[in-house]
């Protein structure tokens, strides 16, 4: 296991939002701005119990509650990057609601992790570690619709089940959960924020704050030089 350099610091930002929010276009402009060097991703998703039955019948289960992630599989995994540890994420399988064995992926850490997930702001154990966090809002109507193009095309659903799943789990689960966690983020940003490229530069911004090396570390690396 390689480990980091602890002295140069792991830093974990956390970006929340309801399903479909825009958290992955996010994500994917702020690792481009950053680079491969200085930026590492986490997912929540892969982090969900195993529920093989659920392939009958996916309604069975609430996959949008809290207790369907493994909170303390994922803050462990964040814990060893912050100690400059490699970790292998597991992999989820969607189609069959199951970890799939030996697929997981390794995450070498980074000055900067990214941690993405809708509930990662409920768990006061994950905010404990996040060092930054933000909430992006979206309307469920437009939620709604990016989640079927992503469901039927990516995760073997019809539209019926999406819709289904949405109207009883994800948009309750929203409103008793997702939303409300908000109050723990840093920043809130609307859709208009994402489109107008303000919310890269904002989290662009803090991610290159958090990089920069503190009076401490420069005091003791002058001492070792």
């Amino acid at each position: 296991m390689r480990h980091f350099d602890a002295m140069a610091g792991v830093h974990i930002i956390g970006i929340a939002g309801g399903s479909c929010s825009g958290k992955t276009r996010l994500l994917q402009q702020l690792m481009e701005a950053l680079g491969p060097a200085r930026c590492a991703l986490v997912l929540q998703d892969n982090y969900y119990y195993s529920r093989p039955e659920a392939q009958r019948d996916n309604l069975k289960f609430n996959f949008d509650h809290p207790d369907a992630i493994d909170f303390d599989y994922l803050a462990s995994d964040l814990e060893s990057l912050k100690r400059g540890q490699e970790i292998v994420c597991p992999y989820y399988d969607f189609a069959r609601h199951e970890r799939i064995e030996g697929k997981g992926v390794t995450v070498a850490p980074r000055p900067i992790v990214l941690l993405d997930g809708i509930l990662i702001l409920t768990a006061e154990r994950i905010r404990q570690i996040i060092d930054f966090s933000a909430y992006i809002a979206c309307a469920a109507e437009e939620r709604l619709r990016r989640r079927i193009t992503r469901d039927v095309a990516e995760r073997g659903r019809t539209e019926d089940n999406v819709i289904a799943q949405f109207e009883q789990q994800v948009q309750p689960m929203h409103r008793e959960f997702v939303q409300p966690s908000s109050a723990h983020a840093t920043l809130r940003f609307e859709q208009s924020m994402i489109e107008d490229g303000s919310a890269l530069r904002t989290m662009a911004d803090h991610a290159h704050c958090l990089m920069r090396p503190s009076k401490a570390q420069h005091r003791t690396e002058s001492a070792v030089r």
